[in-house]
């Protein structure tokens, strides 16, 4: 069991390059780190011969002293990118990772029964490619309005999952942030999935709906417990379904609103400085430590 970080988009806006991302989070104290595969990152993988890329990330982060545990496969749309998912699973196989978050297919306006069977085919194809990678395949689980890319709730999920015959090497990642945000009460859906979920996303937010139907509900990735979402019911659940899988903080923030913007999505924005968002992610580490430890999961080789 580990507690990890994604390199969230934050660093990189300050200009940070891959290796002084990695050496922040290490300065948080984080020991284990989550890789981000997307359109946004594809410096070296992308074109690269998996292993050679793999050695000479391998090499920098031993350096660093930061392991990493899990990737995330995001922001490429499988019906028009599937050779980047695919190159991308190879690159996590070859970096050494358990387990990869993947994008499912869609196309706009697509029928629900049409994104099932086109969802269908997509992890068959992506299954047999990545079979002899090691690694396991994780679907994102989340509520309705976040998008064609998301399944709708644990139903539908499970559906999926038993069609193709609850295959070894395809889980769940559970977002705890898109639960927030498409407000699904995350405790019945933990117990509906049960021993299919490997992997927790922790974030916060405030929940709500699109920014352009009420702005001033914003989905932003807060720290765990600064936001509305009831952690003490994710633990509960996570508990109670005897869960052993990783942890891992994906937040996207601190911002700062300029005092003359209106809180709209399309309102400039200010980063905060660096140091403020090395003490965020420390903090944030803090906390997450604190309810696993609340909740008996401290003592089961948490690293």
């Amino acid at each position: 069991m580990t507690i990890s970080a994604s390199i969230s988009p934050i660093w990189r806006e300050y200009g940070l390059t891959e290796p002084e991302i990695f050496e922040q989070l290490k300065q948080c104290r984080f020991d284990c780190a989550d890789y981000e595969f997307s359109p946004a990152n594809q410096t070296g993988w992308a074109d690269s011969d998996p292993d050679a890329w793999a050695k000479r990330l391998k090499t920098r982060l031993d350096e660093i002293g930061i392991r990493p545990v899990s990737a995330h496969v995001s922001g490429f749309n499988p019906a028009e990118d599937y050779a980047k998912v695919e190159q991308a699973v190879r690159c996590a196989g070859a970096l050494g990772v358990n387990n990869a978050v993947i994008p499912l297919g869609w196309t706009k306006d697509n029928a629900r029964y049409e994104y099932e069977q086109n969802n269908l085919e997509y992890l068959k194809r992506l299954l047999a490619a990545a079979s002899g990678s090691g690694v396991t395949l994780l679907i994102e689980h989340s509520g309705s309005w976040l998008g064609q890319h998301y399944t709708h709730h644990a139903i539908e999920l499970i559906r999926m999952l038993e069609k193709l015959g609850e295959p070894e090497r395809l889980k769940v990642s559970l977002n705890t942030g898109n639960l927030g945000v498409a407000e699904i009460k995350p405790y019945t859906e933990i117990l509906l999935l049960g021993k299919r979920i490997l992997n927790v996303d922790l974030s916060d937010n405030f929940g709500g709906m699109p920014l352009a139907v009420h702005p001033e509900r914003e989905a932003l990735g807060l720290a765990p417990m600064m936001g509305y979402i009831d952690f003490d019911r994710v633990m509960q659940g996570l508990k109670e379904t005897a869960y052993s899988g990783g942890f891992n903080l994906r937040m996207n923030m601190p911002r700062v609103f300029p005092k003359s913007a209106s809180r709209r999505a399309d309102a400039p924005l200010r980063l905060m400085p660096p140091e403020l968002t090395r003490r965020l992610h420390s903090w944030s580490l803090h906390i997450v430590e604190h309810m696993l430890d609340v909740y008996g999961f401290a003592g089961e080789a948490l690293k």
